[in-house]
């Protein structure tokens, strides 16, 4: 997403708890440079977009008075755009946090696998108290193809959420339909082709079909990044007095993955996890 900005012409200071990646945009682009802290991004950019692992991790980029985006000491960002899945509630927060620092807050969740990021194709979810500003849609229209304005701060990520939760619950029903496969003697690499050209194949199933026949081991979305989608979704359901049989399920099963140990796999290890359910 950085470099689809950079190779446009926009001017980056990047950050990342990995140096490495820093280093492969500024080595790759001389209209990017490398920042040490979000607070010197902040005191540097007038947009700043962030893209998280969870709630944790973007409390410390934002909160953090030592080095954190609020921590910036000369002229700070006037956008914020949080572009990570995480809980509604937090993003809330954070955009009332932004109003006391003058900064306008904007969530801005996106939906898209990792070739749809390279390309551009992202479509964005967003959230924001205020009009979303022209600089700031330019950017996104760069990184991705369409945006979604759904309302106030935090329902952009509710969004998210809830187009995550179609997500894994596909997820879900390949790894099983896989395991049932197996067990009627249907060739496994002639179903996933099938379904891909059905009308119940989509583009995430598409793109991750080399994951679930284990043709691949990339990882582009962990199954802990799953499960913690799914524990937000859950969440907020209960939140607003719903008990949802196919969240539940996907959150138990995700969950019991992880413990036996899939959690770094890419989260298209439900299907071997699944396999292995029977012989157990």
């Amino acid at each position: 997403m950085a470099a689809n900005l950079a190779r446009e012409g926009v001017r980056l200071s990047v950050w990342n708890r990995s140096e490495d990646k820093s280093r492969s945009l500024t080595d790759a682009f001389s209209n990017v440079i490398a920042a040490k802290t979000p607070a010197q991004v902040a005191s540097t950019c007038d947009v700043v977009f962030t893209m998280l692992a969870n709630d944790d991790a973007v409390k410390s980029v934002y909160l953090d008075e030592h080095s954190g985006l609020a921590a910036a000491t000369t002229r700070h960002a006037t956008h914020w755009v949080e572009m990570s899945t995480i809980s509604p509630a937090l993003s809330e927060k954070l955009s009332d946090f932004a109003k006391t620092k003058g900064v306008n807050y904007i969530d801005a969740p996106v939906s898209g696998s990792l070739n749809a990021a390279e390309a551009g194709e992202l479509v964005f979810m967003l959230g924001s108290d205020n009009a979303v500003p022209e600089r700031v849609q330019r950017c996104l229209s760069i990184m991705g193809k369409a945006q979604f304005v759904v309302g106030r701060a935090g329902r952009g990520h509710a969004a998210k959420l809830l187009i995550n939760s179609v997500i894994h619950s596909q997820n879900q029903i390949v790894g099983e339909i896989l395991a049932l496969a197996a067990s009627c003697h249907i060739d496994q690499k002639m179903l996933m082709t099938l379904l891909g050209e059905s009308a119940a194949g989509s583009p995430m199933i598409r793109f991750r079909t080399p994951l679930y026949l284990g043709e691949s081991d990339a990882v582009t979305f962990s199954l802990n990044l799953a499960k913690k989608d799914m524990a937000l979704v859950a969440d907020m359901a209960k939140q607003n007095d719903w008990s949802l049989a196919q969240i539940n399920t996907n959150l138990q099963q995700l969950e019991a993955a992880e413990e036996q140990g899939w959690g770094e796999s890419d989260m298209a290890a439900i299907a071997p996890f699944l396999a292995n359910q029977k012989n157990q």
